[in-house]
């Protein structure tokens, strides 16, 4: 079931594609059983496909809650920042002592990197989303390319997790390792 919820348009075109074969047999054999179990499957291909669509795994709120915050930091997007993380997040390292915790130093955070380190490029090289009884923890790892030092890589683990309104935020940001220097 978890496949047809993450992957619908994968598992809906798995069924139309043996929908398909049985209603062909059953045209060609002459065989009207077939063809009934041809629609049935055909049925089970558009259920699955809608399913998929309406329901989403915390794996997938996690994933496009990351996507669209590493966008907004990129773009400099300091609403689009404010949304994606919660008002009350903690924020593991401070970069030495160069950032609050809570929304505003996340703000501060991007308005340094902006001014200081303009990224132009970045790459996802791995994002994983292990997900919890609450919340899901994601790791992911990028290249991201500074104006005047080049590609700089760096490790981040993020707790994303619903709020009271079911809107999936970031609650806990940790800067793991930037350029293979830890802040620890």
């Amino acid at each position: 079931m978890r496949f047809v919820i993450e992957h619908p348009w994968a598992s809906g075109c798995i069924l139309s594609s043996i929908s398909i074969a049985l209603i062909w047999t059953g045209l060609r054999d002459g065989k009207l059983n077939r063809i009934k179990y041809g629609f049935v499957v055909v049925i089970f291909a558009i259920a699955a496909m809608i399913i998929g669509n309406i329901f989403s795994t915390p794996r997938e709120n996690a994933t496009r809650v990351t996507n669209k915050f590493i966008e907004a930091v990129l773009d400099n997007n300091i609403s689009s920042v404010r949304q994606l993380v919660s008002p009350t997040v903690v924020v593991v390292d401070d970069l030495g002592g160069k950032l609050q915790d809570k929304i505003s130093g996340v703000v501060e955070g991007v308005t340094y990197l902006h001014k200081q380190f303009p990224p132009t490029s970045n790459t996802i090289l791995r994002l994983e989303v292990f997900e919890r009884e609450h919340d899901a923890l994601v790791e992911v790892s990028m290249m991201t390319r500074i104006t005047g030092i080049g590609s700089v890589p760096h490790r981040w683990r993020l707790i994303v997790r619903p709020n009271a309104e079911e809107v999936w935020q970031i609650t806990t940001i940790d800067v793991v390792e930037v350029a293979f220097r830890s802040y620890r």
